[in-house]
């Protein structure tokens, strides 16, 4: 499954548009979305832009992302601390 984050279009060249997505610019194809403008929101995938989109709606989706991660590290941190402990090797080799 793929997730994209919101980005904003800060420069158009004819069908070729520079989006700022989490501070890195990346350039995209904007062929399929010919009413775009520098100011947009978009959601791309493999450097085309897919959608346009509100502010207000890029706004609740990068937050989703930024609590989504929150609760990976938090995950991976639990992980972390149960295999420093040797609580993953111990039970690994009870049940074989």
């Amino acid at each position: 499954m793929c997730l994209t984050i919101p980005g904003r279009i800060t420069r158009l060249h004819g069908a070729l548009a520079e989006v700022e997505q989490e501070g890195r610019v990346m350039r995209c194809n904007a062929l399929s979305q010919p009413d775009a403008h520098v100011g947009d929101y978009v959601l791309t995938h493999a450097n085309l832009i897919v959608a346009i989109i509100s502010g207000d709606e890029a706004a609740e989706m990068i937050e989703a992302a930024r609590e989504l991660q929150l609760l990976l590290d938090a995950e991976d941190a639990k992980a972390a601390s149960r295999l420093a402990g040797g609580e993953l090797a111990s039970s690994h080799h009870e049940k074989g």
